[in-house]
């Protein structure tokens, strides 16, 4: 055997495959879809607790993050944050036998529910204490209702652009159109999540303006400052 015989790679390894740009080709890449994109949103319907104590309050406080260290809750804001997406699709053939799933509705939801506010039972309700309370836990719910206000926009701004880059799927049966339905929706809502936590995050920090010991002194004196012009 030659020396150039024995080292020569085999035929299979430097054979091109002729069918490789074929198998890699996207007939839907062509495609842009312009779904419509629609938001809803609700701010749910606010109600009132007035069954738990100071103690309650204040472990409820804790257990939720909301309570700065030291402090001790006479009356607390909760509420949940939703959001949604739901997406429509249709198909389109392709060629002989490829199918392409594209979205034509992008629907989205962002909202709150069930806001409540806890008022301590052991408030004396018209007081003053009670009063400035009331009209704090307020502000925590007006915050919510302008952030979102405000966010919106924000939203439908970004996401008129990840629709720009989301592209039709490429699927070779009518029994896979489902799952690409699917599998479109879960990337929609890995792209919008980023921008549901960003506001969540700036949430919090509208509402640590209101929920810090130099505001709550304020409060604080304040009554202390109506009592003392009584007498």
């Amino acid at each position: 055997m030659s020396v150039a015989a024995e080292y020569a790679p085999a035929a299979e390894e430097v054979a091109e495959n002729p069918f490789s740009e074929a198998e890699n080709f996207d007939p839907c890449s062509q495609i842009v879809p312009q779904p419509k994109v629609t938001f809803s949103t609700s701010y749910g319907k606010l109600s009132y607790d007035f069954s738990k104590n100071f103690n309650e309050l204040t472990r409820m406080g804790k257990t939720y993050g909301i309570l700065e260290q030291g402090v001790f809750a006479s009356g607390l804001s909760v509420v949940g944050i939703n959001w949604e997406v739901s997406l429509n699709s249709v198909s389109r053939i392709v060629g002989d036998y490829d199918i392409c799933v594209i979205p034509t509705t992008v629907e989205v939801f962002i909202g709150y529910q069930d806001p409540i506010i806890f008022m301590s039972r052991e408030l004396q309700p018209h007081s003053c204490i009670y009063n400035v309370v009331l009209r704090h836990e307020q502000t925590h719910h007006q915050i919510n209702k302008t952030a979102l206000e405000y966010f919106i926009p924000q939203l439908k701004k970004s996401i008129s652009e990840i629709v720009k880059d989301i592209r039709p799927l490429h699927v070779t049966s009518s029994s896979m159109i489902d799952n690409a339905t699917n599998e479109l929706t879960d990337e929609y809502i890995r792209r919008i999540e980023p921008l549901i936590s960003y506001f969540k995050q700036e949430l919090l920090k509208e509402q640590s303006k209101l929920d810090n010991h130099g505001n709550y002194q304020m409060e604080g004196d304040l009554c202390k400052y109506v009592n003392r012009h009584k007498k």
